[in-house]
């Protein structure tokens, strides 16, 4: 599914490039450490007073990326991989298509897979017990459809979201700020899969968990939240957001002990800093959001330097 999706991409990009001229306006290039956290919740014994749950945890460990990222006709087309070689750490391959085209909007299609996943595991029904586990086979994909959106600035004034996510230059030389409201939405498809397991048995627990090899989730977000603009002098521009969401994942696996799915509560806060050079050539931002829910829990962090042509 995932070489299908690039192939259709490139043939795409492709006849793009054929039918009209190519418009590059800028490259980006972009330093990353992403750590999106999955939580499964496992019943020992169903319908039983003796069941344990437990909670496995499983993340990307040391998954620092380089990207680079060339704007074509207004859409966004980049691809990142590992830039540091660890011990121990979590392989990953990024492919990433934006359109903003539109002005207050931008829609991403984002293709990742990642190999050697951490998993801990916690016993929910006493609060103790943990063991931890490196899985080097286990894998996942995910593809995912977001979009990110400039509601409404209150009393006209300057927003600097089209800077920070659209990647467009802002020079400022006063103090200035000013609010908006800022929404987002999401949908996903992720699979994981490891040929023996994706779930292990702890300590804590007398019988054996069920084998699971493969685990397909699919979830729906929508977040909403106040935007903070700063505009300050030589040219340094800052932005701070809150966002609160609901959403909904469907995990369809083998086992009938793993929770199927359930309603996601998500609350998320953001901010970023940038410099951009006199002469609209050169744009460097610092970004980190970090974002909690009750199923996924996901922090980011980036460090771009972006050259326009």
């Amino acid at each position: 599914m995932l070489r299908k999706i690039i192939v259709l991409a490139a043939l795409l990009l492709s006849f793009q490039c054929v039918a009209i001229d190519l418009d590059i306006k800028s490259l980006r290039v972009t330093l990353s450490k992403p750590s999106t956290s999955h939580v499964l919740i496992h019943n020992s014994a169903l319908g039983d007073e003796s069941n344990i749950k437990s909670a496995f945890n499983i993340r990307p460990l040391n998954n620092e990326r380089l990207g680079f990222f060339l704007d074509v006709n207004g859409i966004e087309i980049g691809y990142a991989s590992d830039v540091f070689a660890d011990d121990v750490e979590t392989k990953t391959q990024n492919f990433l298509f934006s359109y903003r085209k539109w002005q207050h909007s931008k829609i991403t299609l984002n293709i990742q897979s990642l190999e050697n996943l951490h998993t801990n595991v916690r016993n929910l029904s006493s609060g103790e017990g943990l063991a931890d586990s490196v899985f080097k086979n286990t894998k996942s994909t995910k593809i995912e459809l977001f979009g990110l959106h400039n509601l409404y600035t209150f009393h006209d004034k300057e927003s600097v979201f089209e800077h920070f996510f659209l990647n467009q230059p802002l020079l400022s030389s006063q103090f200035d700020w000013s609010i908006g409201v800022v929404a987002g939405w999401s949908l996903k498809s992720l699979k994981l899969e490891n040929p023996d397991s994706i779930v292990f048995t702890p300590d804590f627990l007398d019988s054996d968990i069920e084998t699971t090899t493969k685990l397909r989730s699919r979830s729906v977000n929508v977040d909403v939240g106040p935007f903070l603009s700063l505009n300050l002098p030589n040219n340094i521009n800052m932005f701070a957001e809150y966002k609160i969401g609901r959403g909904y994942i469907n995990n369809k696996q083998v086992s009938e002990q793993l929770k199927q799915s359930g309603d996601e509560k998500a609350s998320a806060f953001g901010a970023g800093i940038s410099y951009t050079s006199q002469d609209k050539k050169l744009l460097v931002l610092l970004r980190g959001w970090k974002q909690k829910g009750r199923h996924v829990s996901t922090s980011f962090g980036d460090l771009s330097v972006v050259r326009y042509f």
